[in-house]
């Protein structure tokens, strides 16, 4: 207790030596941390650069610093005392660190570093300096791009909800119009709200365009929720605008309106207006209530004239041993063996089944990239003669199967071209994993029309695979698709993040790949359903032979 007691005051400012080997730790404190975040860093300034949607994230770091500076007085009348509440903080976002790394999720490793910034601030300085610090450290989740799965959600509803009131819009003020879907149809063009057009990017920067602002022109906590839940709706609806200005520029002269330059500018002008209204906001705000502190006050503790500020070594000393353990840690889990597929995929028998006969296809250099592939196939198979075989037991969770009958009335109904992609993953430790279909369909301009995890019987068991029907436009089609990974079936991409998060701990395992079959809708969903069904049993023996076992 005594020396508890002891830690807990403020010490003396340290003056020579002991100046220096404080100094020396807080570098090296530094250090480890940048070492430690460097690749989690690197690639998410890549993403800035590579993603117009989230390029304001070059920005943050400079507004964040700003906010530091600006508090710096409040920060220096803090005297450094130790908190041991911050040693489960930093080792909570150590521990979301190496799960993020296990499980290839970024957005998991990027959060843990504002936790783990969190941690330290409270370990190393104290309670009364991580309140003068929890904003700025709080804004820098601005500059985290959100999971590709989490904006295909919003982004979605966006694109529909801007959609239908463009429709009701142009309607209004005469111009002939119909809507399918997210497609907006007018009398000379078709103008497809993309989920470039959904306003996803202007929703983030203007909310953290507002949460700025109401920092800086509130006073009371309160009004600046208020400013900041406001921008939401402001950025919605600004940008239903933007995409009804877009469709009255089109008719009037011509689809030309909607691309390019015009586009462009009519973005940025209904930005602008839409911070417009922000202000406006700000300013009735401003009007309503008293504040109770000052302006600039912003809300932080004040003291007459700063006290000394001195460093302790031991809380330096403590957060660096958590950074060694954390950077042992990342080194072995990042040592796990690399799996390859039992034979080359480059193998795989053109002809399956005697049925199928297949095409070499390959993906484009810049998707490679992206993807970061060990091995893959991209092929297009084709029926030999007209199929009208004997069905399969085939079942479904969550719908009623069809009947006999049926099911081979549809196979005989389509024989269309089969598209059959395998893309595997010797490792998935250092962030290269599958792209999920539900992120990717969506960013290429495929929307969702049914979705639903069947059961189908295959050679030796029954397995769980996704079925979804998608539409671009008036193009339709079927894609099976599931997770083959260290010798289980998923369908479930969550399920397969859980696994794979497992399996690496447990087993040095981070092999896996994603199998997808397509099949266009040339007649009926149903026969297009039917066929890849089919292709899926015919062809399911030949993946597992190539696919490594548990």
């Amino acid at each position: 207790m005594k020396e508890a007691d002891h830690l807990s005051q403020p010490m003396r400012e340290p003056i020579g030596s002991d100046a220096m080997v404080t100094g020396s730790l807080l570098v090296g404190l530094v250090g480890l941390l940048a070492i430690l975040y460097y690749p989690v860093l690197y690639h998410m300034v890549v993403q800035w650069n590579d993603d117009p949607d989230y390029s304001h994230g070059f920005l943050i770091p400079f507004i964040v610093a700003y906010f530091i500076w600006e508090r710096r007085q409040h920060l220096l009348a803090c005297p450094p005392q130790l908190d041991r509440f911050g040693m489960p903080l930093i080792g909570l976002g150590l521990s979301i660190l190496l799960v993020g790394l296990l499980g290839a999720e970024l957005y998991m490793q990027r959060v843990s570093l504002l936790i783990v910034l969190a941690g330290g601030v409270l370990l190393i300085l104290g309670r009364e300096a991580l309140k003068v610090l929890v904003f700025p450290i709080g804004f820098m989740l601005f500059m985290i791009p959100l999971p590709a799965i989490v904006v295909n959600a919003i982004a979605f509803p966006l694109q529909v909800f801007a959609a239908k009131t463009a429709t009701y819009c142009l309607d209004t003020f005469g111009i002939p119009v119909l809507r399918e879907g997210n497609v907006i149809v007018l009398a000379s063009t078709r103008l497809e709200v993309a989920e470039a057009c959904s306003g996803i990017r202007s929703l983030q920067a203007l909310v953290a365009l507002g949460t700025v602002f109401a920092y800086f022109s509130q006073t009371m906590l309160w009004k600046r929720w208020v400013l900041v839940t406001l921008s939401v709706p402001i950025a919605i609806a600004a940008n239903a605008v933007r995409v009804s200005g877009t469709g009255v520029l089109a008719h009037y002269w011509g689809p030309e309106a909607a691309q390019g330059f015009y586009h462009t500018f009519e973005g940025w002008l209904i930005f602008l207006v839409a911070f417009l209204f922000l202000l406006l906001g700000g300013f009735v705000l401003s009007k309503l209530g008293r504040d109770q502190v000052g302006a600039g006050q912003h809300n932080t503790p004040t003291v007459p004239r700063p006290q000394p500020f001195a460093l302790q070594k031991k809380p330096i000393g403590i957060a660096m041993g958590f950074l060694c353990c954390a950077l042992l840690a990342v080194q072995s889990v990042s040592q796990g063996e690399r799996i390859p597929t039992k034979q080359s995929l480059q193998n795989f028998p053109l002809t399956i089944a005697e049925r199928w006969a297949g095409t070499e296809l390959g993906l484009e250099e810049e998707v490679l990239k992206v993807l970061r592939l060990s091995e893959y196939i991209m092929r297009v198979y084709v029926p030999i003669s007209p199929m009208v075989p004997e069905a399969r037991p085939v079942s479904s969770t969550e719908r009623t199967p069809r009947p006999v009958a049926r099911v081979i009335a549809d196979r005989s109904s389509s024989n269309g071209p089969v598209w059959l992609y395998v893309g595997y993953y010797e490792s998935q430790r250092t962030g290269a994993t599958y792209h999920s279909p539900k992120n990717c369909l969506p960013g290429a301009g495929w929307q969702f029309v049914e979705s639903t995890e069947m059961v189908v019987s295959v050679a030796d068991r029954s397995i769980t695979v996704n079925e979804v029907t998608i539409q671009k436009g008036l193009d339709k089609q079927v894609i099976v698709y599931w997770y083959h990974d260290r010798g289980r079936v998923i369908a479930s991409e969550y399920w397969a993040k859980a696994y794979l998060i497992w399996d690496a701990a447990t087993k040095h395992r981070s092999d896996g790949a994603l199998v997808r079959i397509s099949v266009p809708v040339t007649t009926t969903v149903e026969a297009a359903q039917a066929q890849a069904r089919m292709f899926l049993q015919d062809s399911w023996p030949l993946i597992v032979d190539f696919m490594p076992a548990s």
